[in-house]
């Protein structure tokens, strides 16, 4: 057992850095020699470290999110540097980003001038604030310029850490505002990986979180994964919607505080709702006093090819709106919550009941401001409307052109190709089902070929940078095309 104040000493990786190892490795101590350890890392800094020695290091001193931290350090790629719609490893090779990194990296991977300038601003002027008592100009004008972005009266905002902390955040708002507990929200979704956020996701990556928060109920999406609700949009909308008013029936319109809802559903499938949708949830929402809190973690700042997600739809103004990722081109940690005015006016007389230390932090706030007047300067959003087509098209041209792409989806810049290993369209795998050979291989083909996306079940994701170039992006499906020429192979195979 090691008592309080007895600490291990440094120990670096053998095979690395054995000439400035500290010779009482492994043993334990009192003290800790400061002084050694930072004479070692002055040399480590100076270090170029090549891929043997990093992949090394990472498997001694981090562990993966997600994955096995072993099978995921052999086969991760090492980025050394960036540069627009693409990134380099530390052989030098380049690779087109056809997912964003995590659906995040709007703005590519080049930070813009004023963006850098923003930033070393802020941290010379005013580095950090505590939130809880002191505020920052900083703050007021990314605020004014949300509320100028969203639509309707959602005009205040509250500052988080990322996605996850944003839907918590929410969770939290609407029990306190409406005095109610429950919270639907659809299997076919994603709401991040903290414990409340991971209990309102449907996808299989909450089962390791069960059993959970307390009061999430699940119901069923317009598109469900093995059977159809109708086979017109109008359909559709019907019956999700009739089943929608069931489900609250059945959990009761006065414990339901909140639906949590991806405008545009985004890991699990880039589905954008049938027409009619979102407008139904918004008139049950208001017909029960139930909250519609939309998740634009991934939609939010152009992805679809409007500036939120809900903006798809018609005249929906949500009652809150969770943000991240593109706020700021994922260059710093940062995620919102937005609310309309009457659930603001809630709060400016009762607690919140929730802060962090990061909360409203002054240097991410500072990147946001600068990365969203880049965006408007820069007409991003148009430039995501001009190239919609084209990845249409490219998108059709592969379904065209490979036996294997079952269909396709997309809206904006954000697309998905869904798989078939026979006639039947039957896919490679599963819902969450083991991975298949032909699956793993397409993956490292699109990697050896110098394009990274994700690959899900029998799926892969096209959702470049915003700021890609119609040249760039042929690019990306060209290696597309490329790569899929071995998976044919397997076709009725």
């Amino acid at each position: 057992m090691i008592t309080r104040g007895v600490v291990k000493n440094i120990k670096t990786t053998s095979v690395l850095f054995n000439s400035i190892k500290s010779t009482q490795q492994f043993s334990f101590s009192s003290k800790v020699n400061y002084d050694e350890i930072y004479k070692k890392h002055l040399k480590i800094s100076e270090k170029k470290f090549n891929k043997k020695e990093i992949i090394q290091t990472i498997k001694d001193n981090t562990l993966f999110s997600w994955n096995p931290t072993e099978a995921a350090a052999n086969k991760a790629l090492i980025m050394e540097k960036g540069d627009g719609v693409y990134f380099y490893d530390t052989d030098g090779k380049k690779y087109i980003d056809f997912n964003s990194q995590a659906m995040c990296s709007n703005l590519g991977h080049t930070v813009p001038e004023e963006v850098i300038k923003a930033i070393e601003e802020q941290l010379r002027s005013a580095a950090y604030a505590y939130p809880c008592s002191i505020v920052t100009p900083i703050k007021a004008k990314l605020s004014m310029l949300l509320a100028d972005l969203l639509p309707g009266d959602i005009n205040h905002f509250y500052y988080t850490s990322g996605g996850a902390e944003s839907n918590e955040t929410a969770m939290r708002m609407a029990r306190l505002f409406t005095g109610r507990h429950k919270i639907l929200a659809r299997y076919r979704s994603y709401h991040g990986a903290t414990l409340g956020a991971m209990t309102l996701t449907g996808d299989p990556r909450r089962w390791n979180s069960e059993p959970g928060a307390s009061g999430v109920v699940h119901f069923m999406d317009p598109y469900p994964y093995s059977f159809k609700w109708g086979e017109t949009e109008e359909q559709i909308t019907e019956i999700s919607l009739k089943y929608l008013r069931e489900t609250i029936s059945y959990e009761g319109a006065k414990n339901i505080a909140a639906i949590f809802i991806e405008p545009v559903t985004g890991t699990n499938g880039i589905l954008k709702p049938p027409k009619g949708y979102l407008e139904g949830v918004r008139k049950i929402c208001d017909e029960t006093g139930i909250l519609m809190v939309c998740d634009e973690v991934m939609n939010g700042f152009g992805r679809t090819g409007e500036m939120f997600g809900f903006m798809n739809a018609d005249n929906v103004i949500p009652d809150i709106v969770t943000m991240a990722k593109g706020i700021n081109g994922a260059y710093l940690p940062l995620g919102a919550v937005g609310c309309r005015d009457r659930i603001a006016d809630h709060f400016k007389v009762n607690p919140i009941g929730i802060g962090s230390t990061y909360n409203s932090h002054p240097v991410t706030l500072a990147s946001a401001y600068a990365a969203l007047q880049y965006f408007l300067k820069n007409r991003v959003l148009d430039n995501v409307k001009t190239l919609e087509p084209l990845m249409k098209k490219q998108l059709e041209q592969l379904k065209q052109r490979h036996p294997t792409v079952k269909g396709y989806r997309s809206l904006g810049l954000f697309g998905i190709v869904e798989l078939q290993k026979n006639s039947k369209g039957e896919p490679f795998v599963e819902y969450n089902g083991p991975a298949h050979p032909a699956m793993t291989k397409l993956s490292s083909d699109f990697v050896e070929n110098g394009l990274y996306t994700l690959c899900r079940w029998s799926s892969f994701f096209t959702n470049p940078p915003l700021t890609i170039n119609e040249k760039e992006l042929k690019e990306g499906f060209e290696i597309l095309d490329k790569s899929l020429t071995n998976l044919d192979k397997h076709f009725e195979n």
